[in-house]
């Protein structure tokens, strides 16, 4: 399993550290996800903003994540 299964399943048991421990970017999709939703029923223009913000905060944490597991293993 790759590392956003896995952070996943913890995100289910409940185990919030170890979830962000593994994928850091997990909770922040889910909260973007969400925002997609209510942005793509309610179809409001805001929320355009916000979910394009969301979007490049969640890539950096991402690359960042990415860049840094690279560097220290």
């Amino acid at each position: 399993m790759c590392g956003f299964q896995r952070s996943f399943i913890e995100l289910l048991k409940g185990n919030f550290y170890e979830s962000f421990t593994i994928y850091p970017a997990m909770l922040p999709i889910i909260i973007t996800v969400v925002v997609t939703i209510v942005f793509y029923i309610y179809n409001r223009q805001k929320l355009k903003k916000v979910v394009q913000v969301m979007l490049l905060f969640d890539l950096s944490i991402m690359v960042f994540t990415c860049f840094f597991n690279n560097l220290v293993t």
